[in-house]
Parts: C-alpha cells; sequence; structure tokens
C-alpha cells in the first residue's frame, strides 16, 4: 500500500549516503582539524546557560544575522540563514521549482544539487566540466540559451574538484539567465574571492556561505544565503519557524567575534600547498589544483589506495566511481600530524 502512496519522483531515488566507518584521521568531508577558540571553550558553561533550551529560539536569528551581514560587508535583510546550506538549497528549490522546471549546474559537483533537483520533480542538466576539471563557460551559456533554466548552480570553488570560475564569467552567465543563479562559496575563506558585492546589481543573484568549513562548526550545521531582500521574503515564506537551534545560534555569533579565522585558514594553506608538493613526489599520482580545504587527487588503482588507507585508518572520499572523477579520491587537508600520516602511507602503498 504505502508503495502506491510514494510520489513517482522518489520511487528508485538513491539520497546522499553518509557511511560510519571507523578511522584514525577522518580527511573525507573537509572538516576543520582545530576545535572552538579557546575563549569559546572557557565560557561554554555561561554559553549553554544564556541558550534557555526551555525556550524556541529566535526564529529569523536576528543577532547570527547583524553579525554575518558585519562579515559579508553587506546589510541584515541580505542575509537568510538556514540549518546548513544544503537546507537553503532545499527551500530555494520549494519556493522557486515546479515540477518539470530545468535546473543546471557543473558535473562533477556538490551531490546535493542533484539530490534536491530530484526531490522537486525538476529536469536536470549537468553542465561538464572541462577534461582538466576548469569550468566550461560555453557549454553553460549554450545551456542557459536551449533549455531557459529556472536555476543555475555554480560551486566556487568547486566540490569535489578544488576548480574555480572566475568573476567576470560567473557575471556573464548571471546577465545570459533569466532564472535565479546560486553561487555556491562554501569555500570561500580558502579562496578569498566573492560576487557578494554583487547582490544588489543582479536581482537573480544567490550566495551560499556555510560556517561548517573554515569556521569548523559543521557539528551545528550553520549555513546563509546572502541576496536581496525580494529573493530572500521567499525563501522566509518557506522554511521552518524555528530551523536554528539556540546552542547554534549563539555559538556561532561568539565563534564570529573571534579573531581566530585567519590563523587557521594560513595553516590549512600552508599544509595544502605542502601536501600537494608531496604527493606530487609519488609516481603514478596525479594531483589537481586546488582552492579549496581539500585536494582531488587520480590514481591508477583508487580502490587498491582507499582500501589501503583505510586498514591503515585514514578515511578519505571516494570518487572513483563518479562518471568523470574515475580514479579519483578527494583528501581533505587537515593537521600536520595527520597530512604526514597519510603522505606516508601513500608512500607505503605506492613506493
Amino acid at each position: 500500500m504505502i508503495e502506491n502512496l510514494v510520489r513517482e519522483e522518489i520511487k528508485g531515488f538513491k539520497n546522499y549516503e553518509v557511511h560510519s566507518i571507523p578511522y584514525r584521521y577522518k580527511m573525507d568531508a573537509n572538516e576543520t582539524p582545530f576545535e572552538l577558540p579557546e575563549e569559546v571553550i572557557k565560557n561554554i558553561q555561561e554559553i549553554v546557560k544564556s541558550s534557555q533550551v526551555n525556550v524556541y529560539p529566535d526564529p529569523t536569528a536576528e543577532k547570527l544575522k547583524e553579525e554575518l551581514a558585519r562579515y559579508c560587508g553587506v546589510v541584515p535583510t541580505n542575509i537568510f540563514v538556514g540549518n546548513g546550506s544544503d537546507e537553503i538549497i532545499h527551500l530555494i528549490m520549494l519556493a522557486f521549482i515546479n515540477k518539470g522546471d530545468v535546473v543546471a549546474y557543473p558535473h562533477p559537483s556538490f551531490a546535493m544539487y542533484s539530490v534536491y533537483s530530484k526531490i522537486a520533480g525538476a529536469v536536470e542538466i549537468p553542465v561538464r566540466l572541462r577534461e582538466d576539471y576548469n569550468y566550461d563557460v560555453d557549454s553553460f551559456i549554450k545551456v542557459i540559451e536551449k533549455y531557459q533554466p529556472k536555476l543555475v548552480f555554480l560551486c566556487n570553488p568547486n566540490n569535489p574538484t578544488g576548480s574555480v570560475i572566475e568573476r567576470e564569467d560567473i557575471i556573464k552567465i548571471i546577465q545570459k539567465s533569466n532564472g535565479i543563479v546560486v553561487v555556491d562559496e562554501a569555500y570561500f575563506e580558502f579562496y578569498g574571492n566573492t560576487i557578494v558585492d554583487a547582490i544588489n546589481e543582479f536581482e537573480n543573484l544567490i550566495v551560499l556561505r556555510t560556517l561548517s568549513k573554515a569556521f569548523g562548526l559543521a557539528g551545528l550545521r550553520v549555513g546563509y544565503a546572502v541576496a536581496n531582500e525580494n529573493i530572500l521574503k521567499y525563501l522566509n515564506l518557506v522554511k521552518s519557524p524555528y530551523n536554528i537551534n539556540s546552542l547554534s545560534q549563539i555559538i556561532a555569533l561568539k565563534v564570529l567575534r573571534t579573531d581566530v579565522l585567519k590563523e587557521r585558514i594560513n595553516y590549512i594553506l600552508e599544509e595544502r600547498k605542502r601536501l600537494i608538493k608531496e604527493l606530487g613526489k609519488i609516481p603514478g599520482v596525479k594531483v589537481y589544483p586546488s582552492k579549496t580545504n581539500f585536494i582531488l587527487v587520480k590514481f591508477k588503482d583508487a580502490d587498491y589506495v582507499y582500501q589501503g588507507l583505510l586498514e591503515r585508518g585514514i578515511l578519505v572520499r571516494d570518487f572513483s566511481k563518479v562518471e568523470g572523477l574515475e580514479g579519483a579520491l578527494r583528501i581533505t587537508v587537515s593537521s600536520r600530524e595527520a597530512n604526514d600520516y597519510l603522505i606516508n602511507g601513500l608512500k607505503e602503498l605506492l613506493l
């Protein structure tokens, strides 16, 4: 009986899978190796007390929006806070996508663009990246002209390839599009370039950000969108009333007010540089340039490498079965200790 009641879009649907695997070093989800800043940890008891968990959280996260607006150089009415940027992608679909509408996104890229497109009943148009994983801007423009997508995703920097699309090319795509263009800047802090300043110039632009990566708050699930007020009023129409819990709001606010971010980003960038250099010395390993806190690496036998690392307690992300990413593993840049352990593990396996 139940199967007969399920929506057609869900029948045979396969969602984003996260496996629980024992590990010594977790280098598969682009998480930061850093704990909460010391000043936040020292005041954690006070923070928990002040969260008033017996009372519903601020439904609009006003204080957090004010701090995020300051960080982004916009006004609070340009900020929408979500339960991770995943929720915001889903809400964008709920607000703007009817069954049969076209959604375009880069391929390979973040899997949730496709997942939420399927749930919405959209027609998906994956736009292949070039062989070197750089954006094919001409292909994107051709897709826009031919299919007139209501929604276009640009992941910048792109996950899992680490490649970027230049500002002038983003603007070309926005200007060509009659739909909404979402620029996902989840890894902005490691790249440094943004399109946020153009949100009031282009009424169809949404920029996605997260506190899960550089800020190290993946467990709190805090993401945000930056856009003009007209777009955000429709996201507010479809969101749940209390989508960000009290603890997440307060801790995120405290972390945003600390001064540890620059130091931590510099650490990751230095470790990324070192990791790329060391992996490049191993024969048969192809390392792709990255503007993120992860690197994409291709191996002649990715299964052998993946299993070998797993046996050593190193968990990386296996993309080798994904079309266009054959032989590829994605490795999060972590602590020096973890990175050294990974390098030595790969040398044991491949030298």
